[in-house]
């Protein structure tokens, strides 16, 4: 795996989370709210945006919360990464050089 490979699918991660709560409807605020609060919408920024690292157990929490499998977003994330759209490729590496800087 590259050097910037794990960060590539840590920002893909980041947009598969972003584009399932968008996909409902849901605000980062809402999202929190769904989790009982254990995680603020300022958290979940940081992870949707790549700033913030992602734990699994954290993932799973999300995920339960999502209404998706874990597996399902993991797949979906390393799909893009393995063969991103031009566009994609841009935005998945300024999310990687930034979080990769922290």
């Amino acid at each position: 795996m590259g050097d910037e490979q794990p960060a590539l699918f840590a920002a893909a991660v980041g947009d598969v989370l972003r584009e399932l709560r968008t996909r409902r409807g849901w605000t980062r605020s809402d999202l929190s709210t769904r989790m009982g609060g254990a995680v603020s919408p300022s958290a979940i920024s940081g992870y949707e945006s790549g700033y913030r690292a992602l734990k699994l157990e954290l993932l799973a929490e999300l995920c339960t919360a999502l209404g998706v499998r874990v597996d399902t977003v993991v797949a979906t994330a390393d799909r893009r990464v393995r063969s991103p759209s031009p566009a994609r490729v841009h935005v998945l590496r300024h999310r990687s050089r930034r979080h990769a800087s922290l």
